[in-house]
């Protein structure tokens, strides 16, 4: 009996000194003064839903749960819809967790946020349009969930942002337009999707990217000649697209990648496994990889605008090439190894005898 009452007493004891104070909060077993915290961080006794107490710390600027690989301490169930309440954050990090259902769209309350990071997780829904609110975001990354829907066309909002990730999520639609404002990206990538549509001529606005990766998607459409803009780009990825048409000849512009026509180091950038037309640019002909060419139209010698007919711009353009001492394949009509005012007499006779 005696032993009894002590373990009774000495839990009684326990649970007083366990209780948090009225200033605090108990978060995972753990008290947090609600004025004085201002950081978060997952630690070895977080577990299970992330509890609504978290958004009575007022004045939180980081929010730090991601899991390092292999580790357990991981949060589950939904985001709490009072995250919005949380406006002193500036850094929200829930990577590598088991958290689901939608992003609250009362997300674009927190405008202080400069990274987010919700890499692997199984959010779901679409991305709300009120991400446009965060405005002095330099990091995203939305990567492997289960997002879909559109980009929201309010993304081009963010012109602080550095690296936006989107990828392996089942994002749909076109991309927009807005796109072209993110003139600080440096890493774009939108890898295995279902985006449509052609790639935006505003693209070539994105002038500090270093990586562009929208291979796996349902993208269509020629190749934009802006693309050629794009001069710091060191990787190109976009294979295994519906692309077609002609690629431009400013991509040869693009002298820091390393082109390959097939196979994924990671290292070099890709066009293969569309339906790319031929003729191809010079510094690309060798490495376009497989292209379904079903669709492609037939290449008729000197007709430098690929418009289907000779005319007074192809013997123009012949002209130029000449003049600044080029070569074109589809120029040389009589096929000596060079262009020539020979060619561009060729040409005169094909028009006039048609």
């Amino acid at each position: 009996m005696i032993t009894k009452n002590f373990i009774w007493i000495f839990l009684c004891i326990s649970l007083i000194y366990t209780q948090c104070q009225h200033d605090e909060v108990e978060i995972w077993s753990s008290c947090y003064s609600i004025e004085n915290t201002t950081a978060l961080h997952n630690s070895e006794n977080t577990y299970g839903e992330i509890p609504e107490t978290v958004c009575e710390l007022m004045n939180l600027e980081i929010l730090d749960l991601e899991v390092m690989w292999g580790n357990t301490n991981y949060v589950a169930g939904t985001l709490p819809e009072c995250i919005g309440e949380l406006t002193n954050l500036t850094y929200l990090n829930l990577g590598w967790n088991q958290l689901y259902g939608h992003l609250p769209e009362n997300i674009g309350n927190l405008t202080n946020l400069t990274f987010i990071n919700l890499l692997s997780n199984q959010f779901s829904g679409e991305i709300p349009d009120e991400i446009g609110n965060l405005i002095n975001l330099t990091y995203l990354n939305c990567g492997l969930n289960n997002f879909s829907g559109p980009i929201p066309n309010s993304i081009g909002n963010l012109t602080q942002l550095t690296e936006l990730y989107i990828t392996d999520n089942q994002i749909g639609g076109s991309l927009p337009n807005s796109i072209g404002n993110l003139h600080n990206l440096t890493m774009l990538s939108l890898y295995g999707n279902q985006i449509n549509g052609p790639i935006p001529n505003t693209i070539g606005n994105l002038t500090n990217l270093i990586s562009l990766n929208a291979g796996y998607n349902q993208l269509s459409g020629e190749i934009p000649e802006s693309i050629g803009n794009l001069i710091l780009l060191e990787r190109l990825w976009l294979n295994f697209n519906n692309l077609s048409g002609y690629i431009p000849y400013s991509i040869c512009n693009l002298t820091n990648v390393s082109w390959s026509p097939d196979g994924f180091d990671g290292e070099s950038s890709y066009v293969c496994y569309n339906q790319l037309c031929p003729p191809y640019p010079e510094c690309i002909e060798n490495v376009v990889g497989p292209q379904n060419t079903s669709e492609c139209p037939e290449i008729q010698l000197g007709d430098l605008n690929f418009d289907g007919v000779l005319n007074i711009l192809d013997i123009i353009n012949i002209v130029n090439i000449i003049l600044n001492n080029n070569y074109n394949e589809l120029a040389d009509l009589n096929q000596d190894g060079m262009v020539s005012v020979l060619d561009a007499i060729m040409v005169v006779d094909i028009i006039h005898n048609n």
